[in-house]
């Protein structure tokens, strides 16, 4: 979900949900002028995504995280999964999502994306947190129960 929601925010190609057959599907079924695809002479091109960050956005994005820093075991190897030169993530496994997911996306976000589109992730981010922390104490409580026999 982190990857899907990244590569879509930061608009990379092939890895994002907003092709131009949803495009049209959206036209079809919504009838929302603002997305629809843009027909010039034998070329068709879909417009920006608002929740799309532009060129120099994704390049801020890439640079905050290059300069976070983490404690060796806790998500370390995020920092060389980063290359500035492509503005792409590579190899992200699932522990250095759920870290970026959770902590670190709603803050890089927070001014590059509108109020409108930055609350709702930052909503989900705190749902996907809370709900592995409910289940955390759940483990932890059952951990106790076993060692308590």
């Amino acid at each position: 979900m982190f990857e899907n929601i990244f590569n879509t925010i930061i608009d990379v190609k092939g890895k994002i949900k907003d092709n131009i057959k949803a495009i049209m599907d959206i036209t079809l079924f919504c009838h929302r002028k603002n997305i629809e695809l843009v027909y010039a002479e034998s070329q068709v091109a879909k417009p920006k995504a608002s929740f799309a960050l532009d060129n120099n956005a994704q390049l801020l994005v890439y640079q905050w995280l290059k300069s976070l820093y983490f404690p060796d075991v806790h998500a370390s190897n995020i920092l060389r999964l980063i290359n500035l030169e492509d503005c792409r993530l590579y190899g992200m496994k699932s522990h250095g999502c759920y870290i970026l997911m959770q902590t670190h996306v709603p803050l890089a976000y927070h001014d590059l994306l509108s109020k409108g589109i930055w609350d709702p992730l930052t909503k989900m981010n705190h749902f996907f947190r809370d709900l592995c922390f409910i289940k955390l104490q759940n483990t932890l409580r059952g951990l106790k129960r076993i060692s308590s026999r």
